[in-house]
């Protein structure tokens, strides 16, 4: 049976034993974990107002910034993290809005893909850097198996988890992110724009465009707890469109990571599930999984299934592809490379475009950046109100909200977005 995508994991029906990935004896054991999925959803109710109540309370009593209002203050989060952990449930945390003001990110979602900061290692680039670096590098005058081997290197270069703790806020409907990763050496320049094409479920669409390669997408964060740590499951997809290569379209899976606090804080990617990248065009299909070390396998199988190339190393030091026949690399990519990389991240912001993020949010980013923690707060529940205020008034008047950037695929289910071509440039608009 051809795989199935289940909670962004590919799984397969057909009673493998295979231990990488989620898999399933039958049709009717899918079904009952789906059904405990939805007994859960009471305790979740119950597990988010204590979460809710807890942050409250954290809000209220670090105002004073004491040492023991903090130690009060963690105390309550640990007893209250203790008692959801007892209960063994799956807790979803999407529409969670009790994180403290003091927990959260001074960017949006919109903004994360633009951090600077590196979980892999500090001196490390930024993995959108590492993203278009890689992807500038792929020659349409190579081998399919080649061209497959680097965009390969390029999504593995990009799969990262945060390197902070905070949450980024929610973005609201509309709202809007540019950027622009600049190479000076070539003057090679990829833009790209992001924006919320969906409030309920957030959505965010995305689109990057270079001399020879476009890239455009579609991603909802949906957090849980689950026991003592937290799973970020990114589900959507990306597409990477080769344009000096007769348009040939790479699809590939967004990769979930998690935020684990016992024995240790550490940020790293869901391990021993199959994550993919295929080419519909070529016929070759790439998976992989990660390790609790910071480790990735897999393997390129051709159009026949027989696997040409393997894939293997360390997220945060050097991946390799290799035939698999005669162990001969055929592509590297390494973190620690100093010729690698040497490119700049520019956002652009518009002043005088309300959706603008940094618009959106600027009162409240003025008041986190000078720890006016209650102000920050209600700044953001001021940016909250007048999104629920917009929705309504649309709902009044019978309108659908109009992305300005992206349109949606007909026909598509799951939706899909790519970029409408109506659309003006958006770092001119």
């Amino acid at each position: 049976m051809a795989p199935r995508c289940f909670s962004c994991a590919w799984t397969r029906v057909d009673g493998s034993d295979e231990e990488d990935g989620r898999f399933y004896d039958c049709e009717e054991e899918l079904r009952e974990e789906e059904e405990e999925e939805e007994d859960g959803n009471e305790d979740g109710d119950d597990a988010r107002e204590t979460l809710t109540r807890v942050g409250a309370a954290m809000e209220y009593e670090s105002r004073g910034g004491s040492y023991v209002s903090r130690v009060r203050a963690h105390a309550r989060a640990l007893a209250a993290m203790a008692s959801i952990i007892a209960r063994g449930r799956r807790v979803d945390l999407t529409s969670f809005l009790g994180t403290p003001i003091r927990w959260c990110a001074r960017n949006s979602v919109l903004r994360v893909v633009t951090d600077s900061r590196s979980s892999a290692s500090e001196d490390a680039p930024p993995r959108t850097i590492r993203f278009f670096d890689a992807l500038r590098r792929v020659d349409a005058r190579v081998s399919a198996r080649e061209r497959m081997a680097t965009i390969v290197l390029a999504v593995l270069a990009d799969n990262e988890p945060p390197a902070s703790l905070r949450k980024p806020l929610n973005p609201v409907l509309g709202e809007t992110a540019t950027h622009s990763v600049v190479f000076e050496a070539t003057g090679e320049r990829f833009v790209s724009v992001w924006e919320q094409v969906s409030h309920h479920p957030p959505v965010s669409a995305h689109c990057t465009e270079g001399a020879n390669v476009r890239v455009e997408g579609q991603l909802l964060p949906r957090p849980h707890l689950v026991g003592a740590h937290i799973e970020v499951e990114l589900v959507g997809s990306a597409r990477i469109t080769l344009l000096d290569a007769e348009d040939e379209v790479y699809e590939y899976d967004l990769p979930a990571f998690e935020w684990r606090f016992v024995p240790r804080w550490e940020a790293r990617m869901k391990c021993r599930t199959k994550w993919r990248v295929a080419c519909e065009r070529t016929g070759y299909i790439a998976e992989y999984a990660y390790g609790s070390k910071r480790t990735v396998r897999g393997h390129i199988f051709n159009a026949e299934g027989v696997a040409e190339c393997d894939i293997y190393g360390r997220y945060d030091g050097r991946i390799v592809v290799a035939r698999s026949t005669s162990g001969d690399v055929i592509a590297r990519y390494d973190l620690n490379d100093p010729t690698a990389f040497k490119g700049n991240v520019v956002r652009h912001t518009r002043l005088d475009d309300a959706r603008d993020t940094e618009v959106v949010w600027r009162e409240c980013f003025r008041a986190m950046e000078d720890k006016r923690w209650d102000d920050a707060r209600r700044a953001k529940r001021a940016v909250e109100e007048r999104e629920r205020r917009a929705r309504r008034e649309r709902e009044l008047r019978g309108e659908v909200f109009v992305p300005r950037f992206f349109e949606r695929v007909p026909g598509s289910s799951p939706a899909r977005w790519r970029r409408d071509p109506r659309a003006r440039n958006a770092v001119a608009c």
